[in-house]
């Protein structure tokens, strides 16, 4: 590592202990005025390298982003026209248009701050979660593909579920009537977390993707976009894409064969979201069930797993892969309720004819219908 980056990680440790005052701050200044967002990555990696969770690096990020600011809003790119960056972008003016709204009301007390009036305001800001979805399926797995030092996405991963969790403790205040003063404390936290994401998504990550992501890296991202969707903005023209060359040759055993055609039908046609993970735990396949329940974009394949989940959930997924691996264990089962949903998730080793460790299949499958079946049904009757 060069020394202006030893030295800016010497500042950051020193802001991680609280030592960071203005002669401490004049003693880096002239680093810290150097400062381009893919430093950041690497500080970030480095410091997460020598032991620090992303919960425990978020507790002085917002310091160490203000004291980094100036030199990072001299190094902004501007970020080409139609692009899967100018869409969130786009999006993240919607969003600040929403969250300013509800400020004025709050300053005007136009509703004298009747409860039910600002729950559907903030009720207007949930199909944001979708943004995030795009950003940890899409934009995460391209830039961690440039080098392990980008694994800093999992901090605003960390971010973005903190911010999650602090727009249902808003609704949880609202609900309840809690006193005013503290309403308006859980509000205002809320505010500062998602006003805070959107400057750190353009300050830092929309950056660092602007510099290292190829013209044809940028037009994937685009078109993958289109299966998750869009919010709040007009909806952007497909452009074609390059056919995936399939053989035509057949999966066959002693149990039936079929074209390549006919097994992605049947596994498409499966009411279950599959994850195929490798033996040197890389994602290598998921099927695309018609009502998808977990997002996954097509540049996952060859991803860590354990990029794939936020990091407070990483612990869980390597205790289930060792204990697969190990031969502990062959099988894991969850089942949570979400949005409205009673899924059953559940984990199963793959071994080969000789026992030996081949990796992991994830089914996912909402079960709120077959936990309501009661009686029997003999006769055809078709749902509507």
């Amino acid at each position: 590592m060069e020394a202006r980056l030893e030295r800016l990680l010497e500042y950051v440790n020193r802001i991680s202990k609280n030592e960071a005052n203005y002669d401490v701050y004049k003693k880096y200044e002239k680093e810290v005025l150097s400062v381009n967002a893919s430093d950041l990555f690497t500080l970030f990696y480095e410091v997460h390298k020598n032991g620090s969770k992303p919960a425990e690096i978020l507790v002085y990020l917002d310091k160490l982003i203000h004291l980094f600011s100036q030199s990072l809003d001299t190094k902004r790119l501007e970020m080409p026209q139609d692009s899967f960056l100018d869409h969130m972008m786009q999006e993240n003016r919607e969003m600040e248009k929403r969250l300013n709204a509800i400020k004025t009301i709050l300053i005007e007390d136009k509703y004298q701050f009747i409860p039910e009036h600002l729950i559907e305001r903030f009720e207007e800001l949930i199909p944001f979660e979708l943004h995030y979805t795009k950003l940890q399926n899409i934009l995460f797995p391209f830039l961690e593909s440039k080098g392990e030092q980008y694994q800093g996405t999992t901090i605003l991963w960390s971010l973005q579920d903190q911010t999650r969790k602090r727009l249902k403790d808003t609704f949880d205040a609202l609900k309840n009537n809690l006193p005013r003063q503290t309403i308006s404390e859980i509000i205002g936290d809320y505010f500062f977390k998602a006003f805070g994401l959107i400057q750190k998504e353009e300050m830092i990550l929309f950056q660092v993707a602007h510099e290292l992501l190829s013209v044809n890296e940028l037009e994937a991202m685009r078109h993958q976009s289109f299966e998750l969707g869009f919010i709040w903005i007009p909806l952007p023209k497909p452009r074609p894409q390059p056919k995936f060359a399939v053989d035509n040759a057949f999966f066959t055993t002693e149990t039936g064969s079929l074209s390549f055609d006919q097994l992605t039908m049947v596994l498409d046609a499966l009411p279950i979201d599959c994850t195929y993970v490798d033996e040197n735990n890389k994602v290598r396949w998921f099927n695309r069930p018609k009502d998808r329940i977990f997002p996954r974009s097509p540049v996952i394949i060859g991803r860590d797993v354990r990029n794939c989940h936020p990091a407070e959930s990483v612990d869980v997924v390597e205790n289930i892969i060792e204990s697969f691996r190990r031969g502990e264990q062959s099988e894991a089962n969850f089942w949570i309720e979400m949005r409205g949903k009673f899924l059953y998730i559940r984990y199963f080793a793959l071994r080969d004819k000789a026992n030996v460790y081949k990796g992991v299949l994830e089914l996912s499958q909402e079960v709120s219908g077959i936990r309501a079946l009661e009686g029997q049904r003999k006769l055809l009757q078709w749902d509507k």
